[in-house]
This record gives C-alpha cells, structure tokens and sequence, in this order.
C-alpha cells in the first residue's frame, strides 16, 4: 500500500489540474483580455510602469471602502453573538476577484494587523484577505512580490492573505454548500466588470450576481468601472491610450463597449441581489433588496496630484461604486 498511495496521489492531482484547466475555460473575462493582461506581468510592479494609476488609486480605494463601513458595517458573525468579550478591532474577511498582479490586494494585506498591533482599528477593518484571478502568470507575480514585505509574507504563511488562481465561478462552487459564517464580509471589484464578456455563457450581471452569493447577508460588494458616455471615450480611450508621454495605460486596455453607466450597474445590483438569494424552492423578490445600500461617486485622476473623489462626475469615466446586501 505504501508504493500505491503516492501514484493515487499524483494521479488525483493530475485530475484535479486537468478539471481545473477545464473550468477556467469557463471564466466570464475573454482569452483575449487574459492574454492582454498576461503580456503586463513583467511591469505590474514597476510604479511609474503601465500600471502606474493603478498603484495611485489604492489609498482613495480604501478610504471610499472606509466610507462603505461607517455608513453600515457588516454583521457580527452568528458564531460570535454569543460570545462574553467583544469582537475583535479588525474582523473582516475580504474577498478580491480579479486580483491581478495584487496591486490592490497587497495594499489592503497590510493593513491586516501584526501580532504586535493586533489591537489597533484600520480602516479596512481586514482580519484576512483572499485574492483570486483566472491568470496564473499574474498570480505568480502576485505571490513573489508579496514575499518582498516580511509583514505580508507573515499573513501569506499564516493564511490570513490567500492567492488562489481560479476563477470566480470555481469559487461560487466551492463554497456552495458554505455556511454564511465561512462567506466573505466584503468583496472588492476593482477595475474589472468592464473587461466581463457578454454572450450565451457570461454577463456582467451574471458575474455581479455571483459575486454577491459569497457575501454575507449585511456585507460590501465595492467595486469600481467605467461609464460608457463620450467623455469617458475621449479621457478613457482617446486621451489614457494615447502614446507617451501623455497616455497612462498600454493601448488596447480598454473596451469602450463594455464600459458601463451607473444606472445600468444600480439596475443589475439590485436584480443580482434577487437572483443571489435565489434557491432550488424558492426566488428572490422585492425582500431580498430590504437593507440594500448603494453608494456611487465620480473620480479623476489629476497629473501631479493623483486620484480625487468627485461627486457628480460619474459620467466624465471612472466611479467608484458599491451595494450592501440585504440582511
């Protein structure tokens, strides 16, 4: 048995990366937009590289996710309402679809208390983090750049900041059969659903429907996008592909079709919610969008100053969005 046991091993594991391989087939982002962020890998980190205005948006990231939780916080889980002592500064369990090269999700890995401050309320409120993305190139880039912080590669060793390379359909079914407990408090979308394919098998609404299923009731989905309007055309496509020196992202980043305008995304939010809470018994209806929140500001990148909240200029390109769950 024990010269048998290794080869049932490998062979399961060879099946499961086969079976894997298969489903990943099945993510809602096109082979193209893959390929497109895969060619990216080597300059994800490089901070005045193609990825530059990503790295300048995280602190407004996370003060527009502090904005979310001080407006409703997510529930205390059911495990700890019982409990005698209160519950910890930083609870909070993140989810990141489409991480990338973890730009963002290393960002809020460290604000995940140490040993030594483990006392001490951030602003995230992040007790751990997972981040997933369908391209393993990008996930590698993502895990060895982590381990270049001794803090984040405490929490990678610890399992309190997860890479996973899958992608959310795989996750929506391996946490199926989850109890709300082991689901996430907030789940972020950041510069994503406009790279979401719409066909037969895939829409934006199907992907922002799955992201809801594995939020807990009263807990964050936060995201940020595009406006499809003429003036996000000229600042997103005409003016950001342009060539250096005066374009900030490679050419071809972007889709302007795909781009989506805020009352489409409140529209698809609030059926998502609906569809989310969907069972084999039951559908969702109106209840299910009693304690919905949703938040939407405009924000603009100045040269020379960064990223700034700008309410009301949600039509001129990029807002930050969000929709809390109904309890």
């Amino acid at each position: 048995m024990t010269t048998i046991r290794p080869t049932l091993r490998k062979v399961t594991s060879v099946l499961r990366h086969l079976n894997s391989h298969h489903r990943a087939h099945s993510t809602s982002v096109s082979a193209d937009e893959l390929s497109h962020f895969s060619s990216l890998a080597s300059s994800w980190w490089d901070p005045m590289g193609p990825s530059r205005v990503l790295h300048l948006m995280n602190p407004l990231r996370h003060d527009f996710i502090a904005s979310c939780l001080a407006d409703s916080p997510p529930l205390p889980l059911a495990s700890a309402s019982d409990a005698s002592s209160p519950p910890p500064a930083n609870n909070l369990r993140y989810l990141d679809v489409g991480c990338g090269g973890g730009i963002f999700a290393e960002s809020l890995a460290r604000t995940i208390p140490t040993a030594a401050n483990s006392t001490l309320k951030t602003v995230t409120q992040a007790a751990s983090i997972t981040a997933i993305d369908p391209t393993s190139a990008l996930i590698k880039i993502a895990r060895d750049h982590a381990r270049t912080d001794p803090n984040v590669e405490t929490h990678l060793r610890n399992g309190k900041f997860t890479y996973k390379n899958c992608t959310l359909e795989d996750l929506v079914a391996s946490l199926q059969e989850a109890s709300e407990d082991q689901k996430f408090d907030v789940v972020t979308l950041f510069e994503v659903l406009e790279h979401v394919d719409s066909n037969a098998t895939s829409s934006p609404l199907a992907f922002l429907t799955d992201c809801l299923r594995v939020i807990r009731p009263g807990g964050w989905l936060i995201g940020s996008t595009i406006a499809r309007t003429f003036p996000s055309f000229l600042v997103n496509q005409v003016i950001a592909e342009a060539p250096w020196p005066v374009g900030v992202v490679p050419r071809g980043t972007h889709e302007w079709s795909k781009f989506v305008n805020p009352d489409e995304l409140y529209g698809w939010a609030q059926e998502g919610l609906m569809r989310s809470q969907d069972g084999a018994a039951s559908h969702g209806g109106s209840d299910a969008l009693q304690g919905m929140r949703w938040k939407c500001s405009g924000v603009m990148y100045f040269p020379g100053l960064g990223w700034k909240l700008v309410p009301g200029s949600e039509d001129w390109g990029n807002y930050f969005w969000a929709v809390r769950k109904s309890v």
